[in-house]
């Protein structure tokens, strides 16, 4: 931008996920643009996410408020500190609870507020619904990271486009990105023989799931169908990449079918790790019952790899069904099973999906494409 902006990002935590990655780029994305970056997380937050945002060259401020603070007392501790610093700017990631910081940069004064919304409308009931439809008459504009996240919440849904400004529109579709390129070196350059001793799984092929373990990723799933994979492919092993609160429950699921043997629990690992064990994975499974974008199949597609998704929300838009892998519906253990079999025994098409998801990858969800857009989205509409 050709003046230096002060913007905010505001967010409730700084974990190792999908939305704080994307908020990582958005960082890079402004403080390229030569503006002066603060991110405001409320909550709780994670180190190793910390640093990576000041590596990106932001400033962090940590607030630490515990949750159970309570609306009110959150809005005037967050107006506070929106007073004192007096953004040109505020972006606020919009996940519970959203609305109270747009309230807050609002009673602030601030004349600029984005807001991004990450997840879809059809997991939240009324009352969130009509607080976001709240939320985009007081921000200047909502972005959503996939156009099923779009419609779910209004109702209709546009790739960002700078002449739609003029005309009034007010929410717009900016896909979520991935550095192709990198990711793809590093999955690439792995010494796969040594690679796959280290992580234990020998010669056998490899299912890979990335994720937080929570019910909503569908790990459950998952796992029911490695049984019937492991009836008709027996050296077959299910990677396990991060950590989560039901991680005892899906580790019990293993033993009681028998399979715990066939299952590698790697823990949490850092993006370069991540990228670099989808070296050693013959397929990767992104198995939600919902899922905003699907940032880790985007990822797995760059790394060259075929992927098997549920046929939900932003999975649908960034996974090609026959052509870059294998939509499933959600919670479908057997189509699961199926789809992942079929790739196993058919290594030339799990090579050739791989490759198209790399192109599409590139062609959809690229860098250069996320800062083209918001920069113009920035300009377009203070």
């Amino acid at each position: 931008m050709a003046d230096s902006k002060k913007v905010i990002i505001a967010i409730p935590v700084l974990l190792q996920g999908g939305t704080e990655m994307q908020t990582l780029a958005l960082v890079s994305v402004l403080t390229g643009a030569n503006c002066r970056v603060t991110v405001c997380c409320y909550h709780e937050n994670d180190p190793v996410m910390v640093s990576m945002m000041k590596h990106a060259g932001a400033e962090v401020i940590l607030m630490q408020i515990d949750r159970s603070i309570g609306s009110l007392r959150l809005i005037s501790k967050l107006k506070t500190l929106f007073t004192s610093l007096l953004p040109d700017i505020i972006h606020v990631q919009y996940l519970a609870p959203g609305f109270l910081p747009i309230i807050a940069a609002k009673l602030a004064g601030i004349k600029t507020i984005f807001a991004t919304v990450h997840q879809p409308g059809r997991t939240y009931g009324l009352k969130a619904k009509l607080l976001l439809r709240t939320a985009t008459r007081l921000c200047t504009a909502f972005f959503c990271n996939s156009k099923s996240v779009e419609e779910s919440w209004f109702g209709s849904s546009m790739l960002f486009n700078p002449l739609e400004v003029a005309k009034g529109r007010r929410h717009f579709t900016i896909y979520n990105a991935v550095d192709a390129e990198y990711i793809n070196q590093l999955a690439t350059a792995v010494d796969i023989s040594a690679a796959r001793k280290e992580a234990g799984v020998g010669t056998g092929r490899v299912v890979g799931v990335v994720g937080r373990l929570r019910w909503e990723k569908g790990q459950a799933a998952l796992i029911k169908a490695m049984s019937q994979i492991i009836r008709n492919i027996p050296d077959a092993k299910l990677m396990v990449v991060g950590d989560g609160p039901d991680r005892r429950d899906l580790e019990s699921l293993c033993e009681g079918l028998g399979i715990a043997k066939h299952v590698l629990w790697l823990g949490q690992k850092s993006s370069d790790e991540v990228f670099r064990l989808y070296g050693i994975m013959d397929i990767v499974v992104v198995p939600s019952l919902f899922e905003g974008f699907g940032l880790v199949a985007a990822e797995a597609m760059a790394a060259g790899k075929p992927v098997v998704a549920s046929n939900v929300d932003g999975l649908a838009e960034v996974v090609v069904d026959g052509v870059t892998g294998i939509l499933v519906p959600p919670g479908a253990s057997e189509r699961i099973a199926a789809a992942i079999i079929t790739l196993l025994e058919r290594p030339e098409l799990a090579k050739s999906m791989g490759q198209k998801g790399y192109t599409k990858v590139k062609q959809n969800f690229s860098l250069q494409q996320f800062k083209a857009n918001m920069i113009d989205a920035y300009k377009a509409m203070q």
